[in-house]
């Protein structure tokens, strides 16, 4: 993107075998997949191949963002890292204060710092990403914000002197702070009248948000474990293949019919949940989180008014 840094491809297969089911990554200058809108939608996205921009003071990753759209020209693709969709979110969320747009994925944490390179940790955000993108470009009201267009058309050095510039008076979104404000309406004293259907809705979400939480958290040790089971199957299968190796008669039958049956467990444990639906699963606990927050905005709005 800066002119002072380079790229470096990340190729998802080469060093991670964790993730086998990820397309390996490309470059540019390779096509990808040819988009092709949907009976009754107008545009098209995709997020894939990511890359590692290398320059004098980060090191950071970008991702392809390819986009055709019946209403506006777009670019054959532009580069976007994670930190302009996080600013797509915010500026949606201050724009349309009662809506709920769709989930980013999460930050990495401090126990991912580390990995946040890995292939594996970037194809599930690349996955993340992608149906974000995708969801706020089939939202029937998002689809046509004026920040959405911007950041799939805006070159990508400008978009970059757009995120530097997103605490100045007036940026490149063409919009202030002050009018797009904080997206949240505050009252003092808070709501004076709350609706029961609201309420109900709103616990309801609180517990199916902590349900996908729970849901989220056993995915993922489950996913570390049968990882480890699998590697540990292996393991044992090449012992005795070389005990069988070094032995005859029934004791070689044996131990190579303990290595079939080892092989056959670490294939069955191999077998895991597809990338996408692990790179899903914590974006709708964050949706689910994003609707009650509304619905208490939604409480404080009509609680003022009734003041």
């Amino acid at each position: 993107m800066a002119s002072e840094s380079s790229s470096a491809v990340l190729e998802l297969n080469d060093a991670d075998n964790e993730d086998t089911e990820a397309t390996t990554v490309t470059d540019d200058t390779h096509e990808g997949v040819p988009l092709i809108m949907e009976h009754g939608y107008d545009i098209a996205v995709k997020v894939d191949a990511p890359m590692k921009q290398l320059s004098t003071l980060e090191t950071y990753v970008t991702y392809r963002v390819r986009c055709v759209c019946a209403r506006w020209p777009t670019p054959p693709h532009a580069r976007r890292r994670y930190n302009h969709f996080k600013l797509l979110h915010k500026r949606l969320c201050a724009a349309h204060p009662l809506l709920a747009p769709p989930a980013l994925p999460p930050l990495h944490s401090a126990r991912q710092q580390l990995d946040r390179y890995s292939p594996s940790f970037v194809a599930l955000r690349t996955c993340a990403l992608n149906a974000f993108l995708e969801r706020v470009a089939k939202h029937p009201i998002l689809t046509h914000s004026d920040d959405f267009r911007i950041f799939l058309t805006t070159p990508d050095e400008e978009l970059d002197k757009v995120f530097k510039s997103e605490n100045s008076a007036m940026n490149l979104w063409g919009l202030s702070s002050a009018l797009y404000g904080s997206g949240e309406s505050k009252t003092a004293n808070g709501p004076r009248v709350k609706d029961p259907e609201f309420t109900s809705a709103a616990d309801y979400l609180q517990s199916l948000q902590h349900k996908l939480t729970t849901l989220c958290a056993l995915t993922s040790k489950l996913h570390k474990s049968t990882l480890a089971l699998s590697t540990e199957f292996m393991g044992m299968k090449r012992a005795c293949d070389a005990w069988s190796a070094s032995s005859c008669g029934r004791t070689a039958l044996g131990t190579a019919g303990v290595a079939a049956g080892a092989a056959a467990a670490a294939a069955a444990t191999a077998r895991r949940a597809p990338l996408t639906h692990r790179a899903v699963l914590p974006l709708l606990a964050a949706y689910a989180n994003a609707h009650v927050q509304k619905i208490s905005q939604r409480d404080h709005i009509h609680g003022k008014s009734c003041c």
